[in-house]
């Protein structure tokens, strides 16, 4: 496993600010970084350097999102983000960044992707994201680049289960779980999220190509169920279970923590990461250059 934060403080845009940032990595035993937020606009040779460099650190540069809503009403927006998602792909795959990641999105007219809407817990829904999605891969040759796809509650793309039969009936080999265990959780599983982990790596362990990891609490002070997203450690993750599970794969798989308001949080955030990970027998990689095109052999 491979730890770093989705904020600008843990990243870089040019490859000179790849070595700047190096110190502030390896005091926080980090060895992920997000793709340049200007991803898509680089050159092809800007993407190429900035990725040969990122791994000569020993740094995986590990995700690049695109949240724009992917299920829009509007035919025209949808051609154009779809465009967009390829666009990065192929960036990404110059660049040698592990992931691109989206979220289904929502037919809602408010054209918010994580606004709810019944259309997308059907097998309209499925199918009409399928399209999408085989619009996305169509004719792309993708090396070192997967598309993963991060689950919803407000989507079909959410418990193990029918996320496993969605990529079944896709069958693009381009196309993964980006997972993210805390937007999986439901009243079903939020007293049981070691079983959540358990059920969801049984199924998709071959199929995710990144993590994010968080926490989340149940705010019973609302008279309606509410959850809010927490530090690590603040709310009823399994974290230790989570963890576990993940070091079982891909040894430079990059796990995210996000949504933390101050760098301090983000540190916080790191530290208790790395004592849950001690206390449950793994660990995350810490940079360590060279990083070959095809992975490490390190355990995660």
């Amino acid at each position: 496993m491979r730890l770093g934060g989705l904020s600008a403080a843990f990243a870089a845009s040019t490859v000179p600010e790849l070595d700047d940032l190096c110190p502030m990595l390896d005091r926080l035993e980090l060895s992920a970084i997000r793709a340049p937020s200007a991803l898509a606009e680089m050159s092809d040779a800007e993407c190429v350097a900035f990725g040969e460099a990122a791994r000569a650190l020993g740094l995986v540069v590990g995700e690049v999102g695109m949240w724009d809503n992917l299920s829009t009403r509007d035919v025209d927006l949808r051609d154009v983000r779809i465009e967009r998602v390829r666009t990065l792909l192929r960036k990404a795959d110059l660049m040698g960044c592990r992931c691109v990641v989206t979220l289904v999105g929502s037919t809602d007219p408010s054209d918010d992707p994580l606004a709810p809407d019944p259309l997308m817990l059907s097998d309209a829904g499925v199918r009409a994201f399928r399209e999408v999605v085989e619009r996305i891969l169509d004719g792309l040759s993708l090396e070192r680049t997967r598309y993963g796809v991060e689950p919803w509650r407000t989507s079909f793309f959410f418990e193990p289960e029918n996320i496993a039969a969605f990529l079944d009936l896709v069958g693009h080999p381009a196309l993964g779980l980006h997972l993210d265990l805390v937007n999986m959780v439901s009243r079903r599983s939020y007293f049981d999220t070691a079983g959540l982990a358990a059920r969801t790596l049984a199924l998709l362990s071959e199929r995710i190509v990144g993590a994010h990891l968080k926490d989340l609490r149940w705010d019973h002070t609302h008279m309606i169920v509410k959850w809010d997203e927490v530090l690590v450690g603040d709310g009823v993750l399994d974290q230790g279970a989570y963890l576990r599970g993940l070091a079982g794969l891909d040894p430079d798989l990059p796990c995210f923590c996000e949504h933390l308001a101050t760098d301090t949080d983000y540190e916080t955030s790191f530290s208790r990461l790395h004592a849950i990970a001690a206390d449950a027998g793994v660990h995350f990689v810490p940079r360590q250059p060279p990083i070959p095109l095809d992975g490490g052999d390190d355990e995660g």
